[in-house]
């Protein structure tokens, strides 16, 4: 059946409705795949700076755990699963739900990691990120990137939209750098996977590598991957080539994620402006609704031609506190879980719905604990 123009319940709009739907049109009822890149950067072990992962040594696990958990169900490269401080479990459990429900087919891609996971992945040829305060904080970057665009061209031969997604534990505070490198925004507008996001540290933290590279805010708006060399991640590149190689190829893409794809897109946007019309951002109501973040500002900083397409999940109905804690101001997104559930809704042509997702994940969520 055709998109006739009428959001599902479990869907909401913000932007350009005629974008998101024509968008939405192009995408009803069709065949979509998932890809989730992988990263590390050692700014995530700096204290205070992430709270993705029970310490800050272990947020080095994190997104190698999610890509684990997402594939084969478990996680190979540490005990558990990867979860912030006081229990509360990664996104990719509601990834999984939504991948498992539409039947979508997904592929893990390494940008860069300390610890690779153990399952089959796209290889980009980068390198775990260095701590941003070096102002020199990402290798390959070139060759990332060229690769991101192969494999955006080449997914685009077999399917009819991309979704386009994340794990790297520390992205808010190399993304503020990236986009504070070029410009992009003045004030520090990122989330964080914890209600006291730590603005001033995030800032700090910035600027410390900014100035390591020798450069002021706004010095590299035309130079996006040369911001990312100085102060990004290596997720970053691959994304932003594959978001540009699918856009050229000719099909839209779902950009599945929070606040640290905006720096993504800012990026994709300065390289490549005809990605714009082509592209939304696909994430949760928990992010939009974030007191101490904004998406619409920071997308307001990038381009007025990128919707944003949010899934309404609600754990308040959860009997789980580890799902609860969602509705208290944690996670919020990550591992493309808002991409994800916004891609399921579109594919099934709305009669997957956000009750299915969470019956779902409370399945996922009672085998990965252990509850009967």
């Amino acid at each position: 059946m055709a998109y006739n123009g009428d959001i599902p319940e479990s869907l909401s709009v913000w932007g350009d409705r005629k974008i998101a739907d024509r968008l939405l049109g192009e995408m009803w009822g069709k065949r979509g795949v998932f890809t989730c890149t992988v990263a590390n950067t050692m700014t995530s072990v700096r204290p205070g700076i992430s709270d993705a992962g029970d310490t800050p040594d272990l947020t080095l696990f994190t997104p190698a755990a999610d890509a684990e958990l997402l594939v084969s169900g478990k996680t190979t490269c540490m005990k558990g699963i990867p979860i912030n401080p006081g229990g509360i479990p990664t996104p990719a459990t509601l990834t999984k739900a939504a991948l498992e429900l539409s039947g979508m087919p997904y592929y893990i891609v390494n940008g860069g990691t300390k610890i690779a996971p153990y399952v089959p992945y796209f290889d980009m040829g980068g390198e775990c990120g260095r701590d941003i305060t070096t102002g020199d904080s990402v290798s390959n970057v070139k060759a990332s990137f060229e690769k991101g665009r192969m494999l955006g061209a080449s997914l685009a031969r077999g399917y009819d939209y991309i979704v386009v997604s994340e794990s790297c534990a520390g992205g808010t505070t190399t993304a503020l750098a990236v986009l504070m490198a070029m410009g992009t925004v003045k004030d520090n507008l990122v989330s964080s996977s914890s209600p006291n996001n730590p603005r001033e540290l995030k800032t700090k933290t910035v600027m410390e590598g900014l100035d390591a590279a020798g450069i002021k805010p706004g010095d590299l708006r035309d130079d996006p991957l040369r911001a990312i060399e100085c102060v990004g991640d290596p997720m970053m590149p691959a994304n932003v080539g594959m978001i540009i190689g699918a856009a050229e190829a000719g099909i839209p893409a779902i950009i599945g994620g929070g606040t640290q794809m905006a720096a993504v897109m800012a990026a994709a946007v300065a390289l490549e402006p005809s990605v714009q019309g082509r592209i939304f951002q696909g994430t949760t109501r928990w992010l939009m609704n974030d007191p101490n973040s904004s998406m619409v500002r920071l997308m307001g900083s990038i381009s007025d031609r990128i919707p944003i397409v949010y899934v309404n999940m609600d754990y308040n109905k959860s009997p789980y506190e580890g799902l609860q804690a969602y509705e208290w101001g944690y996670i919020k997104e990550g591992v493309g879980c808002g991409g994800a559930s916004v891609a399921a809704v579109i594919g099934s042509e709305g009669k997957i719905t956000c009750d299915h997702i969470l019956d779902r994940v409370h399945g996922i969520y009672r085998g990965i604990m252990g509850i009967q």
